[in-house]
């Protein structure tokens, strides 16, 4: 029951944390038994993202070791969640899987939805962890009880997210096509340990075929630089539109298929992509810049009458902004306050701070329109009041970037005026890079 009342709210929250996309829910059948296999980046936030995207009740696995205590279990059971016991919780504790293990082939068995992470393990990096056995041999020992007859559908999902610990950050998820183990029926029944490990090699490359991946962790800063300064660019080369989360999702793994290119094949080129890039990043954080406004195509659109504008915008914008951040982020801040203070790993950063931001938030509504109702005792205000604090909280999701992109190009203008070797420095810095970067692009494509 507390599934289905607290999923339209998520549903709203997860969007407003993060810019959210998706491709390929046409390949979650709505009448089968269903396997959902993502890769596994930011702990409770995850499974949620996946669930919200089908009609269809799912049923996640958390790890056992956040069960103990009877309100914890009543409360994670009532939103659809089992244990998933690991081996650093103890050999008595993986037991306990055995039940676990039975209640997925039920599940399956009775044509419902399940998630399980295949890598056994929730890590913030651009690469798949080999996968763990465990759901194959769930799909397995499922279709080996039902003698191969009922077709458990497995889909492979890719989460990329730009920085999933970071309000405001990307999440593209995509969506394979279903895998079925029905091929392997007779292969199974000769040899059982080597189907498993078969198909969990199969189910992994698929896997990859839809996530960001960047062979050797020793590139990622070049990647996240390449991204910055040159994304934009391969998107509109090719006649696209730069704001598609979907065309940024494609455009990412060319660039990552590039540098992974590189890695192995010209890593001197590689070597001066890192070089030239770390510096002039490093430059214009001291200088309080970012990349996009020293492009060509922006300095060119900066001139007096666009400065008048911005100037309004800001003025008048920044009065409805001081209304919305009152009536709407105190959540948020008090969110981020307990996860800086009591989170220590990365993975659980934006759980914390997303879902206590979310509850709060309620609270904080609900207080809101209760003061609203006792003051004034009128329907309709109290309605226009409601109304109001939601059309304040959007706007100043859309006002804050462009806020901080006018005060970016008038630090820019200041130091044109002031420091105009710096900024000459910056541009020609940007340029180099930009050669090195279509001369990696021409190795990439021969």
């Amino acid at each position: 029951m507390l599934y289905w009342i607290i999923k339209p709210l998520v549903f709203i929250f997860y969007r407003i944390f993060y810019k959210f996309s998706y491709n390929g829910k046409e390949n979650i059948p709505s009448n089968q038994p269903i396997i959902f296999a993502p890769n596994h980046v930011n702990a409770f936030i995850d499974p949620v993202a996946v669930g919200i995207l089908t009609t269809r009740k799912v049923r996640f696995f958390a790890r056992g070791d956040v069960f103990k205590g009877r309100i914890a279990k009543t409360l994670l059971n009532s939103m659809g969640i089992s244990p998933m016991y690991r081996l650093q919780e103890g050999y008595t504790e993986i037991k306990r899987n055995d039940k676990t293990f039975e209640e997925c082939r039920k599940r399956l068995s009775d044509n419902k939805v399940i998630l399980i992470f295949p890598e056994g393990i929730c890590i913030q990096d651009r690469r798949l962890v080999p996968l763990k056995k465990g759901l194959a041999r769930i799909v397995f020992q499922t279709e080996e009880t039902m003698n191969f007859k009922k077709e458990v559908l497995i889909i492979p999902v890719g989460l990329n997210y730009t920085a999933a610990y970071k309000f405001r950050s990307k999440l593209f998820i995509d969506i394979g096509k279903p895998l079925s183990v029905k091929e392997y029926e007779e292969q199974f029944k000769h040899d059982k340990v080597r189907t498993i490990n078969d198909f969990t090699k199969v189910l992994e490359n698929k896997m990859k075929e839809h996530l960001v991946i960047i062979n050797n962790k020793d590139n990622d800063e070049v990647m996240l630089a390449l991204e910055e300064i040159y994304l934009e660019q391969w998107i509109n080369e090719n006649r696209g539109n730069a704001k598609d989360l979907k065309q940024q999702y494609t455009a990412t793994r060319e660039l990552a298929a590039m540098v992974n290119f590189l890695e192995t094949n010209h890593q001197p080129l590689l070597e001066d992509l890192k070089q030239n890039t770390t510096d002039y990043l490093k430059h214009l954080k001291q200088a309080h810049l970012r990349d996009h406004l020293l492009r060509p195509e922006k300095i060119s659109k900066m001139n007096f009458g666009t400065f008048v504008l911005e100037s309004q915008l800001i003025l008048w914008g920044s009065i409805v902004y001081l209304f919305g951040l009152l009536t709407n982020y105190p959540p948020f801040f008090l969110g981020k306050f307990i996860a800086n203070k009591k989170i220590k790993q990365n993975e659980f950063f934006a759980s914390v701070y997303l879902h206590v931001a979310m509850i709060v938030w309620v609270i904080y509504f609900g207080v809101q329109l209760l003061t609203v109702a006792l003051v004034f005792r009128n329907w309709g205000l109290l309605g226009g009041y409601a109304l109001s604090v939601i059309i304040l909280g959007y706007f100043c999701l859309w006002f804050y970037p462009i806020r901080q992109k006018i005060f970016g190009r008038w630090r820019l203008l200041r130091m044109v005026r002031k420091q105009r070797a710096d900024i000459e420095s910056f541009v020609h810095q940007r340029s180099e890079i930009i050669v090195l970067i279509e001369e990696a692009r021409g190795c990439f494509k021969e």
